[in-house]
């Protein structure tokens, strides 16, 4: 490989997604706007226009959106705020990530490997999968009701998917990365508000596994764990 193919694809690799780039582009427009929580933006159709882009990317970027917590998708009512669009989520503490500077790098191994896990698991899984998924959305519901940070849960419904995607090898990988991955989980779950985040993630993760949406399922799971993973980003 050239020296400049090389410095190409690490640029890329680095690039912001496209659906990352348009979530804060729909966030600018609704600060612009002087929207707040609880107001409605635009329909798909003249957001897609405001902001010069496909509808398809416009949904992917309003996934990631609703993965977050910063909007609703209320079908055939539209598209309301949840949070103010000027509000930021507190990034996890740059301590952790200069504690354990192999993180960052780990936790992207471990997101494209559960994003598999999640694609096999939406065209391998059975009743009983579904079952223990069920259970664990449930375990962490109510832990979040609780107040709780519902990390056995969170813990629960990841392992119910990985014995759903019947691939040992990919067993194997995560689990030596399981340690690091649990320390990203607990920060994560341990910020404020990112507990009710997580748990609407996983039903939406849920919810293509048992139509067999393979291909959904992956990339909702990338994007939760993306997205929950950038917080690692020093301060």
């Amino acid at each position: 490989m050239s020296s400049t193919k090389g410095q190409e694809e690490r640029a890329s690799a680095t690039r912001t997604p496209v659906f990352a780039s348009i979530a804060a582009r729909i966030r600018e427009l609704a600060a612009a706007e002087g929207l707040d929580a609880g107001d409605r933006l635009p329909g798909e159709r003249e957001l897609s226009r405001l902001l010069g882009v496909s509808r398809t990317s416009l949904r992917e970027a309003l996934t990631a959106l609703r993965i977050d917590g910063a909007v609703e998708v209320q079908h055939g009512n539209g598209i309301y705020l949840l949070r103010s669009p000027t509000e930021t989520i507190p990034p996890i503490a740059a301590e952790l990530a200069r504690r354990n500077p192999q993180l960052p790098a780990l936790g992207a191994v471990r997101n494209t490997l559960e994003a598999l896990a999640a694609e096999l698991a939406a065209g391998n899984r059975d009743d009983q999968d579904l079952a223990r998924m069920v259970e664990a959305i449930r375990t962490m519901d109510a832990a979040v009701a609780a107040g709780e940070d519902g990390i056995e849960g969170d813990r629960m419904f990841h392992a119910a998917i990985l014995v759903a995607a019947r691939n040992p090898v990919l067993t194997d990988l995560l689990q030596t990365l399981a340690k690091g991955a649990e320390q990203i989980a607990s920060a994560s779950l341990g910020r404020e508000g990112q507990p009710p985040r997580s748990l609407s993630a996983h039903r939406l993760i849920l919810d293509a596994i048992i139509v067999h949406d393979a291909e959904l399922a992956r990339r909702l799971m990338r994007e939760h764990l993306d997205l929950t993973g950038e917080m690692l980003a020093a301060d």
